[in-house]
């Protein structure tokens, strides 16, 4: 069978390839010439015009000349190089995500700097064991000259520590970096420091009774939330009173004056980076930040401010 030959400028106008390109893709082997003219030109057939087609549907995918040069001598499979190219655009566009995401965080700030770009660009991109890293330095930071119950801040520790999927969404990128600079700040820390010392260093203080005691009334504080009632209710107002002489017991003291005051001093001074804090680690789990038991710990907050006044 004869096959019809074209010559490279006929190639290249039927192919819609630059005759520069034909070249190119002849001399790196991909594309060997039918044969040549007896002046020495290159000369090609259908046959080479379907494999530029591949070539060319292969390069448009980002597929690399070795990739392609293997699935045109079938030492790769034309299925296995597509996945592989893809695999590769997916971290291409996993990292494109980060970049994205830092440039937002970046833009955010009211007046930028090369300090600020570094740090946001630094928190974007580190790992999970990198990260792991910075809520462990914020929790020894929290807990320097504290009583903690170290397998308590385990659990906090592993609770916490965020996880971003291997294609995180801008969301998730951008909840890292504003956890990571709620954690960089000192005057967080030392707030958290002086809560926990409040706390950890009452001798008297039974973490697991305080869990015990808090679960079942969150549960409260939730039912009373579905049903509309607000901080100021009678219904927050009995709640309140409850928690007073619930969590008096748990810290070991009588539901007093004294310990209405050290209560209205706690929540006066409560800092609401402690509650957003949560709110991110859900986000970057990929979850609504109502999944944590935020919205009722803040109900109750207000509950005991109003009702304590």
């Amino acid at each position: 069978m004869t096959h019809r030959t074209y010559t490279i400028g006929e190639a290249a106008r039927l192919s819609g390839v630059s005759v520069r390109r034909l070249r190119f893709y002849s001399d790196k082997g991909l594309l060997p010439p039918a044969g040549r003219t007896e002046s020495g030109y290159r000369v090609f057939t259908d046959e080479e015009l379907v494999r530029l087609d591949l070539i060319r549907c292969l390069r448009d995918a980002g597929v690399g000349l070795d990739a392609i040069r293997e699935v045109l001598s079938h030492e790769l499979s034309l299925t296995d190089a597509l996945k592989l190219r893809l695999r590769a655009l997916e971290a291409e566009i996993s990292s494109q995500r980060r970049v994205a995401s830092t440039l937002r965080a970046a833009l955010r700030s009211p007046e930028l700097t090369e300090a600020d770009l570094r740090r946001f660009w630094t928190m974007t991109n580190l790992s999970r064991v990198e990260r792991r890293n910075v809520i462990e330095r914020f929790y020894s930071q929290v807990s320097q000259d504290v009583r903690i119950d170290p397998e308590w801040m385990r659990q906090m520790i592993e609770a916490s520590t965020p996880e971003l999927p291997d294609n995180p969404t801008p969301e998730q990128c951008d909840a890292w970096i504003e956890l990571s600079a709620i954690l960089d700040d000192p005057e967080f820390v030392n707030t958290m420091r002086a809560n926990a010392k409040e706390v950890w260093d009452n001798a008297d203080f039974d973490l697991a009774a305080w869990q015990q005691a808090g679960d079942p009334f969150l549960a409260k504080a939730k039912n009373a939330i579905e049903q509309g009632f607000g901080p100021e209710s009678e219904t927050a107002h009995a709640l309140a009173q409850e928690w007073l002489e619930t969590s008096a017991r748990v810290m070991g003291r009588a539901p007093d004056d004294d310990y209405k005051a050290w209560l209205r001093t706690r929540y006066a001074a409560h800092d609401a980076r402690a509650v957003r804090y949560w709110e991110l680690v859900a986000i970057m789990k990929g979850q609504s930040p109502q999944t944590s038991p935020n919205r009722e710990w803040t109900w109750i907050i207000d509950a005991m401010k109003h009702h304590l006044a």
